[in-house]
């Protein structure tokens, strides 16, 4: 269903100037570096936090200047703006039970790292999606929970957003207007446009990782070069927290994938030849393409 804007739309009175009340549902890593982006960019608005951990929840709003704990969504339903941030694999429930919620017009905006799934659930439940702008800060960390969360994690790369037909366009550029006050940089995407991006720069990479550290069990450890660690090192990542993004987004990974086993074969294969001349230049191909992203960076 399309959403058109017009004059009338809940949306388009609200400024960044007079948000009064956030809500936070999820206080891991991502929820806590919301919270201190939050406490140090919008510090009059009050946020509102829950998460099924209420020890979690207590260390988030005790950094921050106007919060409390509250028991559950219900207590958010009169808030301006809600992010969710818990594991990927709840954010739909999470996102349907807000939309859900009575007398609630808060905009919902998510961290989830793969979006086509979500927002197929939340096509699929019936609810009425038009404050739900799907999005996701594309920094992150390799440890989990509040505890290493930080303000400067949501400004360190772009946060994407990626609406969908049924996105409000009033509630979309008041969601890109508060990331901009929070100081990040906002782009627009297609859900499986971000899929297909995070399938190869983020999720394909863990796979290896997770894979290439199952490899290296059988070899003595103070023996395994410094390549192996860096490499391997993503596998210290939170293994329910991958497993579940894996299965999101098992359909663009699996794609990745494919086109990797082919990359894989296809250098195997000039490795064979008996001149080093198309090995080299591949090689030498992808080292220009390393340069360029850390000069670009």
């Amino acid at each position: 269903m399309q959403c058109n804007a017009t004059q009338d739309s809940p949306f388009s009175a609200m400024t960044n100037s007079n948000l009064q009340q956030i809500g936070l549902v999820g206080a891991g890593l991502m929820g806590g570096s919301l919270a201190a982006r939050l406490a140090r960019m919008l510090p009059g608005a009050s946020l509102l936090v829950h998460d099924a951990s209420p020890g979690n929840a207590a260390y988030v709003a005790e950094r921050h200047p106007n919060a409390r704990t509250v028991a559950g969504i219900a207590d958010l339903a009169g808030s301006d703006v809600i992010f969710v941030a818990t594991p990927v694999a709840t954010i739909a429930e999470q996102v349907i039970a807000l939309l859900r919620l009575p007398d609630c017009a808060a905009i919902i905006i998510d961290t989830g790292s793969a979006k086509r799934m979500l927002v197929d659930a939340v096509a699929k439940a019936g609810v009425e999606a038009g404050r739900f702008v799907p999005g996701h800060p594309l920094a992150g960390g390799i440890s989990a929970g509040p505890g290493r969360a930080s303000g400067d994690i949501i400004t360190a790369r772009p946060y994407v957003l990626t609406p969908t037909d049924s996105t409000d366009p009033a509630a979309l550029t008041s969601a890109r207007a508060l990331l901009e006050r929070l100081g990040a940089e906002v782009v627009e995407m297609a859900p499986v446009a971000h899929d297909r991006l995070l399938a190869l720069g983020s999720h394909l990479p863990h796979l290896i990782a997770y894979a290439l550290a199952g490899l290296g069990s059988e070899c003595p450890d103070t023996l395994l070069p410094t390549s192996y660690r860096g490499i391997a090192a993503f596998a210290g990542s939170d293994p329910q927290m991958w497993a579940d993004i894996f299965r999101a987004n098992g359909t663009e990974l699996k794609a990745v994938l494919g086109e990797f086993k082919k990359r894989l074969d296809l250098i195997a294969a000039m490795a064979d030849e008996p001149e080093p001349g198309q090995l080299l230049d591949s090689l030498r191909d992808a080292k220009a393409r390393i340069e360029a992203l850390e000069n670009d960076g």
